[in-house]
C-alpha cells in the first residue's frame, strides 16, 4: 500500500464533485471485518447540506489529498443507515483497548490508517496506538506506536460500547 491516509484527519474534510462545487463533509470512514485480514474500506459517511449524513460508496471517489476528497459525481442522497457488519472507525473503533499479541502489554486506539492497494480496494493498513504512561509523573500520556492490524487484536468483543474519552 502507497498512500496512507489516517482517518481522525478525514474527519471534517470537504467532498467535492469533479466541477469543483463542494457535496458536503466527511464525518466518518466505513470498514467491514474480514476473518484473518485487516477491514475493508466500503465507504465514507458525508454530511450534506440539510445535516443529513449520506453514504459514499469508496469506489466513487477519485481522489483524496490534503483537505479534499473528489469523487465522480454520484451521491445516493438516501440517508446513511449502518447495515450489520459495518463498523464505523471514528465512532466505533478510536478509543477501544487492543493487547499487542508478542505480550507486551495493550494500548488504546488512537488513529486508523487507510490505504489502497495495487488493486484500487482499500483497507485498513495500521493502527496508530498509545501505551499507558509510565512513571510517577501525573501529567502527560505515553508513548504512541504503529501497530499493523496482526500485531494487535481488540480487547473488547465488537460490538461493545466504546469509551467517550477520544
Amino acid at each position: 500500500m502507497s498512500t496512507r491516509i489516517f482517518v481522525a484527519r478525514l474527519a471534517g474534510t470537504s467532498v467535492f464533485d469533479p466541477v469543483g462545487d463542494r457535496v458536503g463533509r466527511v464525518r466518518d470512514v466505513l470498514v467491514v471485518y474480514r476473518k484473518d485480514d485487516p477491514p475493508t474500506v466500503v465507504g465514507l459517511i458525508v454530511e450534506i447540506p440539510g445535516k443529513r449524513r449520506v453514504f459514499l460508496s469508496i469506489g466513487r471517489v477519485t481522489s483524496i489529498s490534503s483537505g479534499q476528497i473528489i469523487t465522480n459525481g454520484l451521491i445516493n442522497v438516501r440517508r446513511f443507515e449502518q447495515r450489520g457488519g459495518e463498523v464505523r472507525v471514528i465512532a466505533e473503533l478510536l478509543g477501544r483497548k487492543v493487547v499487542f499479541i508478542d505480550g507486551t502489554g495493550e494500548a488504546t486506539i488512537e488513529d486508523v490508517a487507510i490505504g489502497e492497494s495495487d488493486t484500487g480496494e482499500w483497507a485498513v493498513s495500521q493502527r496508530c496506538v498509545r501505551r499507558p504512561k509510565t512513571g510517577s509523573s501525573p501529567f502527560g500520556k505515553g508513548p504512541t506506536t504503529f501497530a499493523t492490524w496482526n500485531e494487535v487484536r481488540e480487547k473488547q468483543a465488537r460490538g461493545e460500547a466504546q469509551s467517550a474519552e477520544q
